[in-house]
């Protein structure tokens, strides 16, 4: 009988010894999966804000390519100078028919009067004559800066503004702006399956009297997205936007939302945008063997090239003088010569890290390490 009980005692002991082992590795793979996941996270969020910040900077200088453009045409300045408001509208609406027909793209321009009144606009010239000093105060930065700017800024509507002084000798006659509302970003994310919502500080709801009917979400923001379904107003409703800007991701309303603040010309925080992603899709990316910076973001090497060109201190980024110098020279090489150049700018960029090249491009410090291949 003692036999049978130390034989029971054992097997106690040996499936106790079994369980308490089972219990350790149990936990150990929990947090080494949470561990993944909080991994994951990490690099979809730095890659949602490079992205973005990609995709934003290309709006700016869209924006600001054609109002500098539009600056230029010498029939909307003289319009300008001479008060012909009626003149002003049909030049401008004859341009941007003109682009709309041969490149298909919509662009929105306005001309503004050196004090602030809205002189005409390309798609809409019922507001003539309207005076916009109190809902655009980033227009006094031209009252001591002479360069062009384009920035998102907060006026009668949340967008990208491009601005453009007009001179006519030393006296300003007004400003050229091109302005957007995010759609060109907001195509990208789409085509890539996550939603993308556009979110302006509630204090600026007396300026932006266009999005007054827009939805309040909580008592932080308006949306400013043109489109959105009861489902998007649920979820942003239900969302703790303190807990999601200290961590800048939360699992909320059973997706993962990550946050990007929104800053105009200035530098201040005036909204934020918020990335949708649900569990399926931050798996599927979680355990895809595509884990470099071009989940996101396609680079081309020109892309690469141009914007490398535009670094004009030191060497920067750049492991030697010569790197740099050699890139600036992409614009002046001879055709002749194109292939032996871009062989030389493509050897030479193989010797850089991708965060290197990302850094570089969107002068972003990307302090995690992300190995691989240029391609």
């Amino acid at each position: 009988m003692n036999h049978w009980y130390r034989f029971l005692a054992d097997k106690k002991t040996i499936a106790g010894f079994f369980l308490f082992i089972a219990l350790i590795l149990g936990g150990v793979l929990l947090y080494l999966e949470q561990k993944v996941t909080s991994q994951t996270l990490e690099r979809l969020s730095d890659q949602l804000s490079l992205a973005l910040n990609n995709q934003l900077e290309k709006e700016r200088s869209t924006a600001l390519r054609y109002a500098l453009i539009l600056s230029q045409n010498t029939a909307l300045s003289d319009a300008l100078e001479q008060e012909d408001e009626d003149k002003g509208f049909k030049i401008l609406s004859e341009v941007m028919e003109s682009i709309k027909l041969h490149t298909d793209i919509l662009i929105r321009s306005q001309i503004i009067t050196s004090d602030y009144v809205i002189f005409a606009r390309s798609w809409d010239n019922s507001y003539a004559g309207m005076p916009l000093d109190y809902h655009r105060p980033d227009l006094l930065y031209f009252q001591t800066h002479k360069n062009p700017r384009s920035a998102i800024e907060v006026g009668r509507k949340l967008g990208v503004k491009a601005t453009v002084p007009v001179y006519q000798e030393k006296n300003m006659l007004g400003f050229v702006e091109v302005v957007s509302f995010f759609e060109t970003t907001q195509e990208y994310f789409d085509r890539l399956g996550i939603k993308m919502y556009v979110l302006m500080d509630s204090r600026f709801y007396e300026t932006a009297v266009f999005m007054q009917e827009n939805p309040a979400i909580g008592k932080e923001y308006i949306l400013a997205n043109p489109k959105y379904t009861q489902s998007d107003l649920k979820l942003l409703n239900g969302v703790n936007f303190k807990t999601l800007k200290a961590s800048r991701v939360i699992f909320s309303g059973g997706q993962y939302l990550f946050y990007e603040p929104m800053k105009n010309g200035e530098g201040e925080t005036i909204g934020a945008f918020i990335f949708s992603l649900s569990p399926k899709q931050i798996s599927t990316y979680a355990h895809s063997d595509e884990e470099d910076i071009s989940f996101l973001i396609h680079l081309s090497r020109n892309e690469l090239y141009d914007v490398m060109a535009k670094k004009t201190s030191g060497k920067g980024q750049f492991q030697s003088i010569y790197d740099k110098d050699l890139l600036y020279l992409k614009d002046t090489v001879a055709s002749e010569d194109r292939e032996i150049y871009l062989q030389e700018a493509h050897d030479r960029l193989n010797a850089y890290s991708k965060e290197e090249l990302i850094g570089i491009l969107l002068d972003y410090k990307v302090t995690k390490e992300i190995k691989g291949e240029i391609r």
